[in-house]
């Protein structure tokens, strides 16, 4: 029975893994508004396209992680609560010789790649045969070193990781690249060295950080490698790969199809882009929340403690659903007029109706984050491997169906309505099938959030209706949207009531200077 401590300390570093991640995942996305103009304006227009071309090349071999890491983090994490030591050696040392496999085949690629790239793109790699093998050596690099990566967050440490992250890039991305930007030195040479320099960075403190927080990272063996956990890696590996590829099918190749199917105006790819950018960078900061519950998931999967399991599953749908709530419906209310503001372009009228329609798809698909950890956590992925394939077809057909009738609301559609389809109707029926919650157990376990959500939207909707022409007027009303709903919270969660008593009974507590 883990003591009262045991379960502070698990409670402090959830919120730590939730909170970094989640300021991780903004600085990065805040950082794309600042980085982009200003690689833009150090490289020059032609020759930022020739940049983003080669580098989204290479930035593919990451695919090569083959979900070793997803299988790492849950049969170490899983071996760790059992306390089954020699088991856990077996992940750690399998892992280590199958991630030292793939540094070799990305480092191979990375050979070929310099020596295709610049014939087959002659205007625009030609001449950048230094700058493919630096960019590809650092994937290589980061490749052959993400076990120590992997044992962090087998460990439930995102948090330490997440905060590196956030280090590195702040140094290099938005430090160095903004200096050599706005000098006029950048180019392909030096924005590869800063990669490379970033990586090697991050790769030395992260696995510092393994080596003094996580003391069996300190005998893996790579030379010890098992066949039969090379198997288990492998198997669970293919699962996630497919996962991976579904998802980049489903959120990213709608630019392709606009750019296939209306290729008269460029333009179009652009505001489609706009228009689902705040969603989906909030569908991801939010998603977070269930992923860093992976390991713990797996634990108590592994322990067979099915009451913890499925209690953790309803405290993660809760937090995230009233999440979901705050940010989905404050970005529906005052989002539209935030583009205004941001790019003042009268075409930012058609994003903000595609940022409208996909929001409650969002919203359908992030309630799902917790319990599809709850499945990976567990190895429950062939069927979240087969419905996440299958919607990412029938997104593609139907925006290849759509999109001569409605245009860029057609790809919208195509993109909403299976996710809605996908994640409200089928995702619910494979859960009774992998873990015996049934739908009216899923839709119990969010409805509350749902709710609330609801009378938010009711509350606050009139706020789509007042004009946002300064900066200082939309952190006004998005200040206002935060206090509503922390008042609506306050009211309708038994929950939030106690965790607020808790805090200011400590404060109260807390001893004054004069005291001490």
């Amino acid at each position: 029975m883990p003591s009262a401590s045991d379960k502070f300390k698990s409670r402090l570093t959830t919120v730590l893994n939730v909170v970094v991640s989640q300021t991780n995942t903004a600085i990065v996305m805040a950082g794309s508004f600042i980085v982009t103009p200003a690689i833009l304006h150090g490289l020059g227009d032609a020759a930022y396209g020739g940049w983003l071309l080669i580098n989204s090349l290479i930035s593919y071999m990451r695919f090569l992680d083959l979900g070793t890491s997803a299988g790492t983090v849950k049969f170490g994490a899983g071996a760790h609560e059992r306390g089954d030591w020699k088991d856990l050696g077996r992940v750690l040392d399998t892992s280590a010789a199958v991630f030292g496999v793939l540094g070799l085949i990305a480092l191979t690629g990375t050979l070929a790649m310099a020596w295709t790239l610049p014939r087959v793109y002659p205007n625009v790699a030609a001449g950048e045969t230094a700058a493919i093998l630096t960019l590809g050596g650092a994937i290589a690099l980061d490749l052959t070193f993400r076990s120590f990566s992997a044992t962090i967050r087998m460990r439930s440490l995102h948090f330490v990781h997440d905060a590196i992250e956030i280090v590195s890039y702040a140094i290099f991305k938005l430090g160095l690249v903004l200096y050599f930007a706005y000098t006029r030195t950048l180019t392909y040479g030096l924005l590869a060295v800063l990669t490379l320099a970033e990586t090697v960075i991050r790769t030395v403190l992260v696995a510092t950080a393994a080596l003094t927080l996580v003391p069996p990272s300190r005998s893996m063996n790579p030379f010890r490698a098992e066949r039969a956990m090379g198997r288990k890696l492998a198997g669970m590996g293919i699962a996630i790969t497919i996962i991976t590829v579904s998802e980049v099918v489903r959120f990213q190749l709608d630019a392709a199809v606009i750019g296939y199917f209306m290729p008269d105006d460029p333009l179009d790819i652009s505001i489609f882009g706009v228009g689902t950018r705040l969603g989906s960078i909030a569908f991801t900061a939010i998603g977070v929340i269930g992923s860093v519950l992976m390991p713990r998931f797996s634990g108590l999967s592994e322990t067979g403690d099915k009451e913890g399991l499925i209690k953790l599953l309803r405290k993660a749908n809760l937090v995230t659903g009233l999440v979901a709530s705050l940010v989905l419906v404050t970005i529906g209310v005052i989002g539209p007029q935030f583009l205004f503001l941001w790019l003042k372009k009268p075409w930012v009228e058609t994003s903000g109706k595609i940022l409208l329609i996909m929001l409650p798809a969002y919203y359908v698909g992030v309630l799902a984050g917790p319990s599809t950890s709850l499945l990976i956590g567990r190895g429950k992925l062939r069927g979240l491997t087969i419905l996440t394939t299958c919607e990412a077809l029938v997104n593609f057909v139907l925006t290849v169906v759509l999109i001569k009738p409605l245009g860029l609301y057609g790809v919208t559609l195509g993109t909403a309505i299976p996710l809605v389809l996908f994640h409200g109707v089928g995702f619910p029926w494979l859960l009774k099938k992998e873990i015996g919650v049934t739908p009216g157990d899923y839709v119990r376990m969010n409805a509350r959030a749902v709710s609330l959500g609801l009378a938010f939207l009711v509350v606050v909707g009139g706020l789509a209706f007042v004009p946002i022409p300064t900066y200082g007027r939309f952190v006004l009303l998005g200040s206002a949207c935060v206090l509503v709903f922390a008042l609506l919270a306050l009211a309708f969660v038994p929950e939030a009531r106690a965790e607020l008593r808790e805090r200011l009974e400590k404060r109260r507590r807390r001893p004054t200077p004069e005291e001490t």
